[in-house]
């Protein structure tokens, strides 16, 4: 681990003047961390596409297909989580790759990654009507692409802010999803910030301090396991949270101003880099390699400061310490058709009990069955922290 603890700002200096080679940072780690990508191993061919779903926009997507023959074709889309990109499922890959003709999906989500990244619709999120504008943003880019690729319905896996929209996605697209997998999503809880509920009826907010460097997922295994109480938000019985985040005054000022994190990067030029390596390398330290360390560095920072897009959502989407303007208790568990399974890590500082809540209203009043289950040994980003007993867990779902 040499190469980390010695990185300076040499280092930093050049891979800000590398920032936009982010489609070579995709490269490197995918090609150093897959048996088949780019040569085939016999059983998987993997490529990158970039899908056009009009008005000069596209969906960049990296496409494995297990090419045995013996079973139906299925395809399974994954959809990452809030600024990052597809390259951070590159440990699922492999294990989510081995049954005969599946066909595997990552998409960069407009406005993210290496997709086309157009200027984010300007509503405040002031308005319910604000809140799905913004949703639909990526929604109906989502399935622009499904009919662009002629996919006729897929298993879908959301991590996190990609969580939320895909389970909105189930919603408004239902026979376009067999079978749909929550990765942690993000937006589950009431709370004082919900438009839904008419603003004399919100219950009053108790003002409490949580731990910011869980609120900004900074997690991995070793740091996450001392963690015993792990979730940021504990919501009562009906899934309010009634003590919200007291958040430093320049995160507040940034979130009511609808500013992204990611602005104070590019302006921090050539020492931007070197911020970043605060979260990369305690994020992706615990592979044990430090090559393979540095290319997640920096490809994540490649893809943090790449032009401004779909970032400035979660701002207009969520209310302060990510709770949502117009939360899933609220819209998913009448109205969900597929069957469903809602995954946490053991140590997820995103709310396991909100989880296990609307698993219980969905099997109460809902259409189809919702399962609920903890990976071990994990935090926030379970797919990382444990690969294998999360792609164990997803086969096991889709009865493979």
């Amino acid at each position: 681990m040499d190469t980390l603890v010695n990185y300076g700002f040499m280092d930093s200096f050049r891979h800000w003047w590398g920032k936009n080679r982010l489609a070579d940072a995709e490269y490197d780690v995918l090609s150093s961390s897959l048996p088949f990508y780019p040569e085939t191993d016999g059983t998987r061919v993997a490529k990158v596409v970039d899908v056009p779903i009009g008005d000069e926009k596209f969906i960049h997507e990296f496409n494995v297909k297990n090419v045995v023959a013996g079973e139906e074709e299925k395809h399974v889309v994954l959809v990452h989580g809030y600024g990052a990109a597809l390259g951070l499922f590159y440990k699922n890959f492999n294990g989510l790759s081995q049954r005969s003709n599946v066909n595997i999906h990552a998409l960069d989500m407009l406005g993210y990654g290496l997709s086309s990244r157009p200027p984010l619709p300007k509503f405040n999120g002031n308005s319910l009507e604000d809140v799905k504008q913004v949703e639909d943003f990526f929604l109906d880019s989502m399935e622009k692409w499904r009919e662009e690729r002629n996919i006729e319905s897929f298993h879908l896996i959301g991590h996190s802010f990609g969580g939320y929209l895909s389970a909105l996605y189930a919603l408004k697209y239902p026979t376009r999803v067999d079978k749909l997998v929550l990765v942690s999503p993000v937006g589950v809880e009431r709370s004082v910030y919900d438009l839904s509920i008419p603003e004399a009826e919100r219950q009053k907010a108790h003002v409490e301090g949580p731990d910011v460097e869980r609120e900004v997922g900074s997690h991995y295994r070793d740091t996450d396991e001392h963690i015993k109480s792990s979730s940021v938000h504990v919501p009562d019985e009906n899934g309010y949270v009634s003590r919200v985040p007291n958040l430093p005054k320049h995160i507040t000022y940034l979130w009511e101003h609808n500013m992204s994190p990611f602005s104070i990067l590019r302006v921090l030029g050539p020492w931007g880099p070197n911020v970043t390596k605060k979260w990369s390398f305690r994020r992706f330290g615990g592979t044990g390699d430090a090559d393979m360390t540095m290319k997640l560095h920096v490809y994540c920072y490649n893809t943090f400061v790449a032009k401004a897009s779909g970032e400035y959502a979660l701002t207009r989407v969520l209310g302060p310490g990510a709770l949502a303007r117009y939360p899933l208790l609220n819209r998913v568990p009448k109205h969900l058709t597929q069957e469903s399974l809602w995954l946490y890590g053991d140590v997820d500082w995103m709310s396991k009990e909100a989880g296990k809540t609307i698993t219980d209203e969905i099997n109460t009043h809902g259409k189809a069955h919702a399962h609920y289950d903890i990976v071990s040994h994990a935090g926030h980003h379970l797919y990382l922290d444990n690969p294998t007993e999360f792609d164990s867990k997803v086969y096991s779902f889709f009865g493979w």
